[in-house]
């Protein structure tokens, strides 16, 4: 096994001070981008229409005082209250700042694959944060896509070979354990 295949096996790992770095195959970086691609796409049904209120667009506040009716872009956009009242309220006020952060994430992690010919994929500590809120963004939509609040692990380890969503729950925890590996580079304290 060569030195590219070690290192894609391990995920991200530290490279001297401030980078992290992960080797990616085509098929993987595929994935990715496909997968990337879905949420900005998502999140940009989602736009804001202020009209003539330009000091609302001037200070973020979004037009959407309801939750979305997409399940997914509800478990991306939740609701923070229990109350709907207070629940609009605050989305009034935060959904757009959100939306915003979670389109940069995705995009940085975008950014990061398609200029990586190689599939070799360095980002330095702020880059890890966007493709550690970008993964979660994506296994979160994966998530919904698999109802994971209402099955066991067992229940999707067990998935039949032409079940649709094995293909799903495998991606799903091939992002985990990626996230995990690039919490784990970060928290490395080696110089």
């Amino acid at each position: 096994m060569n030195e590219k295949s070690l290192e894609a096996q391990s995920g991200f790992h530290r490279h001297g001070n401030l980078a992290y770095v992960s080797n990616f195959s085509e098929s993987e970086c595929e994935i990715l981008i496909n997968l990337v691609g879905q949420i900005l796409e998502l999140l940009g049904e989602r736009r804001d229409n202020h009209g003539d209120d330009l000091l609302a667009a001037m200070i973020g506040i979004t037009s959407h005082d309801s939750p979305p009716d997409d399940d997914v872009l509800l478990r991306l956009l939740p609701n923070a209250y229990a109350d709907q009242v207070d629940a609009s309220e605050f989305r009034r006020y935060t959904e757009s700042t959100l939306r915003a952060k979670k389109t940069a994430n995705a995009m940085s992690m975008r950014i990061d694959l398609k200029s990586s010919p190689d599939g070799c994929v360095e980002v330095d500590h702020e880059g890890a944060n966007a493709w550690l809120g970008a993964m979660n963004d994506i296994r979160l939509a994966l998530g919904v896509r698999l109802n994971v609040q209402g099955k066991s692990r067992d229940d999707l380890e067990i998935l039949g070979p032409d079940d649709p969503l094995r293909g799903v729950y495998a991606v799903y925890s091939w992002l985990g354990w990626l996230q995990e590996s690039l919490i784990l580079a970060l928290m490395d304290e080696r110089l």
